[in-house]
Protein backbone atom coordinates (compact mmCIF):
# COMPACT_ATOMS: atom_id res chain seq x y z
CA UNK A 1 0.00 0.00 0.00
CA UNK A 2 1.20 3.51 -0.39
CA UNK A 3 1.62 6.42 1.29
CA UNK A 4 1.59 10.10 1.24
CA UNK A 5 5.17 11.44 0.09
CA UNK A 6 4.73 14.27 2.78
CA UNK A 7 7.40 17.00 2.76
CA UNK A 8 9.90 18.17 5.45
CA UNK A 9 10.53 21.78 4.79
CA UNK A 10 8.15 24.65 4.11
CA UNK A 11 10.76 26.23 1.89
CA UNK A 12 11.23 23.06 -0.15
CA UNK A 13 7.36 22.61 0.30
CA UNK A 14 6.71 26.07 -1.31
CA UNK A 15 9.39 25.53 -4.29
CA UNK A 16 7.57 22.38 -4.86
CA UNK A 17 4.29 24.22 -4.73
CA UNK A 18 5.29 26.95 -7.32
CA UNK A 19 6.93 24.69 -9.50
CA UNK A 20 3.86 22.40 -10.28
CA UNK A 21 1.09 24.60 -9.55
CA UNK A 22 -0.17 22.40 -6.73
CA UNK A 23 -1.55 23.79 -3.48
CA UNK A 24 0.47 22.95 -0.10
CA UNK A 25 -1.53 20.41 2.93
CA UNK A 26 0.02 21.71 6.34
CA UNK A 27 -1.15 18.82 8.56
CA UNK A 28 0.08 19.78 12.02
CA UNK A 29 0.22 16.48 13.97
CA UNK A 30 1.15 15.24 17.43
CA UNK A 31 2.24 12.03 18.12
CA UNK A 32 0.49 12.08 21.40
CA UNK A 33 -3.46 13.00 20.10
CA UNK A 34 -5.83 10.65 19.88
CA UNK A 35 -7.66 13.04 16.98
CA UNK A 36 -3.95 12.82 14.93
CA UNK A 37 -3.65 8.55 15.24
CA UNK A 38 -6.97 8.33 14.20
CA UNK A 39 -6.27 10.27 11.24
CA UNK A 40 -3.40 8.95 10.46
CA UNK A 41 -5.17 5.22 10.94
CA UNK A 42 -8.15 5.94 9.10
CA UNK A 43 -8.14 9.10 7.12
CA UNK A 44 -4.14 9.31 6.05
CA UNK A 45 -4.32 5.66 5.25
CA UNK A 46 -6.67 5.59 2.95
CA UNK A 47 -5.90 5.13 -0.61
CA UNK A 48 -8.41 7.60 -2.20
CA UNK A 49 -6.65 10.27 0.75
CA UNK A 50 -3.20 9.25 -0.14
CA UNK A 51 -3.64 9.54 -4.10
CA UNK A 52 -5.73 12.96 -3.60
CA UNK A 53 -2.69 13.94 -1.17
CA UNK A 54 -0.02 12.85 -3.56
CA UNK A 55 -1.78 14.14 -7.05
CA UNK A 56 -3.29 17.33 -6.32
CA UNK A 57 -1.09 18.47 -3.32
CA UNK A 58 2.00 19.32 -1.68
CA UNK A 59 1.65 17.55 1.26
CA UNK A 60 4.21 18.77 4.66
CA UNK A 61 3.83 16.94 8.05
CA UNK A 62 4.00 19.14 10.76
CA UNK A 63 5.01 17.98 14.32
CA UNK A 64 4.30 19.53 17.35
CA UNK A 65 8.08 19.86 18.48
CA UNK A 66 7.61 22.79 15.40
CA UNK A 67 6.89 25.06 17.85
CA UNK A 68 7.96 28.31 15.33
CA UNK A 69 5.45 26.72 12.70
CA UNK A 70 2.88 26.08 15.07
CA UNK A 71 3.37 29.57 16.49
CA UNK A 72 3.35 31.00 13.00
CA UNK A 73 0.10 29.45 11.77
CA UNK A 74 -1.84 29.92 15.02
CA UNK A 75 -1.94 26.36 15.73
CA UNK A 76 -3.82 25.48 18.67
CA UNK A 77 -5.07 22.24 18.27
CA UNK A 78 -4.30 19.20 16.43
CA UNK A 79 -5.00 17.71 14.27
CA UNK A 80 -5.11 21.06 12.41
CA UNK A 81 -4.82 20.67 8.49
CA UNK A 82 -4.48 24.02 6.82
CA UNK A 83 -4.10 24.95 2.80
CA UNK A 84 -1.71 27.46 1.36
CA UNK A 85 -1.72 29.01 -2.40
CA UNK A 86 1.22 28.28 -4.04
CA UNK A 87 2.80 31.97 -2.48
CA UNK A 88 2.23 30.54 0.87
CA UNK A 89 -0.93 32.53 1.35
CA UNK A 90 -3.36 30.77 3.78
CA UNK A 91 -6.85 30.09 2.11
CA UNK A 92 -7.86 27.93 4.28
CA UNK A 93 -7.78 26.04 7.90
CA UNK A 94 -9.83 23.33 9.23
CA UNK A 95 -9.43 21.83 12.98
CA UNK A 96 -10.14 18.57 14.50
CA UNK A 97 -10.34 14.71 12.81
CA UNK A 98 -11.92 14.31 9.61
CA UNK A 99 -12.64 10.92 8.19
CA UNK A 100 -11.74 10.07 4.51
CA UNK A 101 -14.93 11.40 3.21
CA UNK A 102 -14.70 14.45 4.79
CA UNK A 103 -11.38 15.15 4.52
CA UNK A 104 -11.54 14.77 0.62
CA UNK A 105 -14.38 17.43 0.67
CA UNK A 106 -12.35 19.73 2.61
CA UNK A 107 -9.62 19.56 0.79
CA UNK A 108 -11.63 19.44 -2.92
CA UNK A 109 -13.07 23.22 -1.47
CA UNK A 110 -9.11 24.20 -0.53
CA UNK A 111 -7.86 23.25 -3.54
CA UNK A 112 -11.10 25.24 -5.64
CA UNK A 113 -10.33 28.09 -3.00
CA UNK A 114 -7.07 28.02 -3.67
CA UNK A 115 -7.52 28.64 -7.64
CA UNK A 116 -10.30 30.68 -6.90
CA UNK A 117 -7.87 32.79 -5.15
CA UNK A 118 -5.21 32.85 -7.91
CA UNK A 119 -7.92 33.68 -10.59
CA UNK A 120 -7.48 30.26 -12.04
CA UNK A 121 -11.33 30.44 -12.41
CA UNK A 122 -11.48 27.22 -14.67
CA UNK A 123 -9.70 25.19 -12.41
CA UNK A 124 -11.57 26.38 -9.31
CA UNK A 125 -15.04 25.57 -11.43
CA UNK A 126 -13.45 21.45 -11.74
CA UNK A 127 -13.03 21.62 -7.94
CA UNK A 128 -16.23 22.96 -6.98
CA UNK A 129 -18.32 20.67 -9.47
CA UNK A 130 -16.45 17.65 -7.89
CA UNK A 131 -17.00 18.63 -4.66
CA UNK A 132 -20.89 19.11 -4.76
CA UNK A 133 -21.25 16.27 -7.39
CA UNK A 134 -19.01 13.64 -5.42
CA UNK A 135 -19.73 14.67 -1.53
CA UNK A 136 -23.33 16.19 -2.00
CA UNK A 137 -24.12 15.32 1.50
CA UNK A 138 -20.63 17.01 2.75
CA UNK A 139 -20.78 19.62 5.46
CA UNK A 140 -18.31 21.79 3.19
CA UNK A 141 -21.29 22.08 0.50
CA UNK A 142 -23.19 25.32 1.66
CA UNK A 143 -19.42 26.99 1.90
CA UNK A 144 -18.86 25.44 -1.77
CA UNK A 145 -22.32 26.54 -3.46
CA UNK A 146 -21.34 29.98 -2.10
CA UNK A 147 -18.14 30.29 -3.40
CA UNK A 148 -18.83 28.35 -6.28
CA UNK A 149 -20.79 31.34 -7.73
CA UNK A 150 -19.20 34.23 -6.55
CA UNK A 151 -16.34 32.17 -8.81
CA UNK A 152 -18.69 32.51 -11.55
CA UNK A 153 -19.05 36.21 -11.07
CA UNK A 154 -15.55 36.78 -11.46
CA UNK A 155 -14.89 34.86 -14.49
CA UNK A 156 -17.41 35.79 -16.58
CA UNK A 157 -18.88 39.10 -14.70
CA UNK A 158 -22.30 37.48 -14.44
CA UNK A 159 -24.12 38.55 -11.55
CA UNK A 160 -27.21 35.55 -12.58
CA UNK A 161 -23.96 33.64 -11.08
CA UNK A 162 -24.43 35.08 -7.87
CA UNK A 163 -27.96 35.02 -7.73
CA UNK A 164 -28.02 31.00 -8.43
CA UNK A 165 -25.60 30.99 -5.76
CA UNK A 166 -28.35 32.57 -3.27
CA UNK A 167 -30.99 30.65 -4.54
CA UNK A 168 -29.40 27.25 -4.21
CA UNK A 169 -28.55 27.87 -0.66
CA UNK A 170 -32.12 29.02 0.53
CA UNK A 171 -33.42 26.10 -1.12
CA UNK A 172 -31.12 23.52 0.43
CA UNK A 173 -29.34 25.07 3.22
CA UNK A 174 -31.68 27.96 4.35
CA UNK A 175 -30.40 27.72 7.64
CA UNK A 176 -26.31 27.83 7.15
CA UNK A 177 -24.59 30.73 7.59
CA UNK A 178 -23.71 30.86 3.95
CA UNK A 179 -27.20 31.45 3.07
CA UNK A 180 -27.47 34.18 4.66
CA UNK A 181 -24.26 35.66 3.56
CA UNK A 182 -25.82 35.42 0.13
CA UNK A 183 -29.34 36.73 0.38
CA UNK A 184 -27.79 40.05 -0.33
CA UNK A 185 -27.50 38.51 -3.90
CA UNK A 186 -31.24 37.51 -4.31
CA UNK A 187 -32.02 41.06 -6.11
CA UNK A 188 -29.21 40.69 -8.71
Amino acid sequence: MSSIKWQTTLGYAEDSAIATRKPILLYFHDKNCIGCREMDKKTMASEEVVNFVNDHLIGLLIDSESKEAYDEYNTIWTPTLIVLDFHGREIQKTVGFHGPDSFLARMLLGTAKVYFAVGEYDAANVQFKKLMEKYPNSTTLPEAIFYHGINGYKQHNDPAALRRACEHLGEKYPESSWAKRATPYANL
